[in-house]
């Protein structure tokens, strides 16, 4: 049984503002954060060549997009709410790619399978509730990234991508499965 918050997670509106995209009125993407989670993901397919991803969070699928430009053959997406879901439905039609989109949250997933990169971008919601999943579903020496980011000092993982944009510095995050427990801090 879904809790209340929960709930409102699933049946959230999604909708754009002048600056970003809300769920729920709780914002989960910056519009200006397209070219640098774009060229996050490059970077990381540079790096790894993942054949595999397994993804949290569609969004507006801007990553999603970029996987498949790099190659990915198999991509699954978990994206709970009913909305976003539909969207990402619609974004799949356009590849013949092995793409599965689950509408539901990454706790309620299952599998056995071994992804080459797990890419975690998700609203944080029942963030103990995740990890523990993931504990269980995921091989620890798994490759886990988290979105690229404007760039702080403070590196939380142990492959950190640095890049720059316009003079502006990011870092992509990676890491291997089970060294992410640093970012729980």
């Amino acid at each position: 049984m879904h809790s209340m918050e929960q709930q409102e997670w699933i049946d959230g509106v999604f909708e754009e503002t002048e600056t970003d995209y809300t769920i729920a009125g709780m914002n989960i993407l910056y519009k200006k954060e397209t070219e640098y989670l774009k060229k996050g993901v490059k970077l990381l397919c540079d790096k790894l060549h993942p054949s595999s991803v397994l993804e949290f969070g569609f969004g507006m699928g801007w990553t999603a997009t970029e996987f498949q430009e790099q190659g990915v053959k198999r991509h699954v997406i978990l994206e709970p709410n009913k909305q976003n879901y539909e969207m990402a439905l619609d974004w799949k039609a356009s590849y013949d790619t092995d793409i599965e989109i689950l509408n539901i949250f990454s706790w309620e997933f299952e599998t056995d399978e071994k992804f080459d990169l797990v890419y975690d971008d998700r609203f944080y919601l029942n963030n103990e509730k995740h990890y523990k999943h993931m504990d269980k579903i995921l091989p620890l020496r798994q490759w886990y990234a988290s979105n690229a980011l404007p760039s702080n000092d403070k590196q939380l993982d142990d492959y950190p991508i640095f890049f720059q944009i316009d003079g502006i510095n990011y870092v992509q995050s990676l890491a291997k499965h089970g060294a992410y427990k640093k970012w729980q801090q």
